[in-house]
């Protein structure tokens, strides 16, 4: 990695980042502080993936967050909005509406792609990690490799599902009551 850092940098880079990731180069400095390098920038970063997926990635990362672990990822350009007070229920019908995003998802594109999207983005995984998850039988470097193949499948398609969510809403904001749930479907089926 040739990236020019301060030696606090590094001193902090030391305590967070550990020495295997760092010869691996696993990491990248955002904001002057080191990260792991996720999934999804490295599949963005070898253009396996456009900007939307990456972009549709971080939205059902903050839905997923919000919705599962009742609190909030702000993105670097958030403007705080004072005006709006919640109080606890408000703040739970938010929460609910959030995983509404996330259940969704995963009922249009399935139970795989929901658990790749845990893995990858909840629990920021590597692929060789996803791999010993996914495809246990298979050699590590196998693994790998069809770990990234099926995240970067599954993430072209989530820009799609989230328009397909937005339609929805749209459609139901319209419709009123009258309209059919989605969710509905899916629980009579089981």
């Amino acid at each position: 990695m040739t990236q020019t850092i301060s030696k606090e940098t590094q001193r902090t880079l030391n305590a967070v980042v550990t020495p295997e990731r760092q010869r691996r180069s696993e990491w990248t400095l955002q904001q002057g502080a080191p990260r792991i390098r996720s999934a999804v920038k490295t599949l963005l970063n070898s253009e396996y993936i456009d900007q939307d997926a990456a972009d549709a990635a971080e939205r059902w990362l903050r839905s997923y967050n919000l919705g599962k672990n009742d609190y909030v990822e702000y993105p670097p350009n958030h403007t705080p909005n004072t005006t709006v007070r919640h109080d606890a229920v408000s703040w739970q019908m938010l929460r609910a509406v959030s995983w509404r995003e996330v259940a969704f998802v995963r009922s249009h594109l399935g139970r795989q792609a929901h658990q790749l999207f845990e893995l990858m983005l909840a629990d920021e995984k590597s692929f060789g990690q996803i791999a010993e998850i996914v495809f246990p039988s298979l050699g590590l470097t196998t693994g790998i490799t069809r770990s990234s193949a099926a995240c970067a499948m599954v993430l072209s398609q989530l820009p799609g599902a989230l328009k397909a969510y937005d339609r929805w809403v749209k459609n139901q904001s319209d419709a009123g009551e009258k309209g059919e749930c989605w969710l509905s479907k899916e629980m009579a089926e089981k």
